[in-house]
């Protein structure tokens, strides 16, 4: 008879099980009350089947051919891919400190500051995350290490320093270009160097000193000169934008994703009209609300740049809405580390698409694990539960069509198939599976 482990956190008998039984290089499965599918529908009646770093199963009940000790039984929750967060910064340390880290810490410091925040992502149960800006040489060196397995941690995919302006948005972390052939010379150094997507700051922003949010930085041939060339190296273009007119013209310059999209005019008012909405959808361009920036979850401030954030977002909500209604994918990145949003926060932005904004569940859930994945091109791997996906998997202790707060109650997390403590690193005893498989 299959074990039932419930809702219980110590699953040490599933894996004593297995090892007594001499399973240890063989296939295992989850049977949880439901499971995400691709098409973002929520299914119960399946267990997923794992063998290695990959699923090889998505089947009935009782029909994987897995010997019973090795399936573990959660009737009382939701069986998720690994989250994904499409906008963090794993350097930045989400206090009031972050110009003077990122201005005065040395490499080493960033390095080992992005391997902590990696980790506390993952023992949220993000498995992978897209860091939208940080020094170069410092992010290609976490990567390396992620994918080398010499730290536990999510998968990290990089754009390294975001192009920007002298004096521009984050133009402390390197990355500066003023004309054209600057920009174009400084996209084509970070390809050569081995970046996953290029990002550029096409406004100024709130944390940067003396650059401004409702203004370009960069003329409109700039950036479709970027554009361009984005598409010529088959890179991912993602483009910062916090006013309308750069929302519109990112969209025409075939920017890939546009992150935080705050539609503001020159006044701070926030806006959005047909003809931008018409951009987006013909483009096929994402938006990153990066919802969580602005989100006192219920809680007041005296700051006034906190209430203005507060402000900013709330006027969003249903700018976003509209875009979600007229067919734009909705990504829910949370701009980890900048000040106030903590990092692996994945389960927040999901929860705020779904409740405030008002997208479907599960399309909410797509929001943080499936869409990611398409738009960064990982689409076949990472983000879904269907066979020969990555075993990337997160086990959330509730049922989240009755409870969506339950995507922020992780009771098991899984990457490339190992096991993950809360701490982020290797359970100790984990079967063998779950430990010597790496992609």
């Amino acid at each position: 008879m299959t074990r039932q482990w419930g809702d219980a956190l110590d699953t040490s008998g599933f894996i004593e099980s297995r090892l007594l039984h001499g399973c240890a290089q063989g296939a295992w499965a989850i049977r949880p009350r439901n499971v995400l599918l691709p098409t973002g529908e929520l299914a119960g009646g399946l267990d997923i089947v794992v063998l290695g770093d990959s699923i090889v199963g998505v089947v009935g009940s009782g029909e994987s051919g897995v010997p019973h000790e090795d399936v573990l039984h959660w009737p009382k929750g939701t069986l998720l891919p690994g989250l994904i967060d499409s906008h963090t910064h794993l350097t930045f340390s989400a206090d009031g400190e972050v110009v003077s880290n990122a201005i005065g810490d040395s490499p080493h410091r960033q390095v080992a500051r992005a391997f902590g925040n990696a980790q506390l992502a993952l023992t949220k149960g993000v498995t992978t995350v897209v860091d939208c800006g940080g020094r170069t040489e410092v992010m290609l060196t976490v990567r390396q290490a992620s994918e080398s397995g010499l730290i536990v941690s999510p998968t990290v995919l990089v754009s390294g320093a975001p192009i920007t302006t002298t004096a521009g948005h984050c133009h402390w972390i390197g990355g500066v270009a003023d004309t054209t052939d600057e920009v174009i010379r400084l996209a084509r150094q970070l390809v050569q160097d081995g970046v996953d997507f290029i990002k550029v700051m096409l406004t100024g922003g709130n944390i940067t000193a003396g650059s401004n949010p409702k203004q370009l930085q960069y003329p409109d041939a700039t950036i479709a000169a970027l554009g361009a060339e984005c598409q010529r190296l088959g890179k991912p273009l993602v483009v910062h934008a916090h006013s309308e007119h750069a929302v519109s013209l990112a969209a025409r310059c075939a920017a890939t994703v546009i992150a935080h999209a705050s539609c503001q005019d020159a006044e701070g008012k926030v806006a959005l009209s047909a003809d931008t909405v018409a951009a987006l959808t013909v483009a096929g361009t994402s938006v990153d609300a990066t919802i969580t920036v602005g989100d006192l979850e219920g809680e007041t401030t005296a700051d006034p740049a906190v209430q203005r954030r507060n402000d900013q977002r709330t006027a969003m909500l249903p700018l976003f809405r509209r875009m979600h209604e007229a067919g734009v994918t909705v990504l829910a990145g949370t701009d980890g580390g900048v000040p106030g949003v903590h990092h692996g926060e994945v389960g927040r932005a999901i929860i705020a698409l779904h409740r405030e904004v008002g997208i479907p569940l599960g399309e909410a859930l797509l929001s943080g694990t499936k869409y990611p994945a398409e738009v960064f091109g990982r689409g076949e791997r990472l983000g879904v539960i269907q066979a020969d996906a990555r075993a990337d998997l997160l086990l959330l202790e509730g049922d989240v069509t009755t409870d969506i707060a339950a995507v922020r109650r992780p009771a098991l997390v899984w990457m490339k198939g190992q096991l993950v403590s809360r701490s982020g690193h290797l359970l100790a005893g984990a079967p063998a599976p779950m430990l010597s498989s790496r992609a």
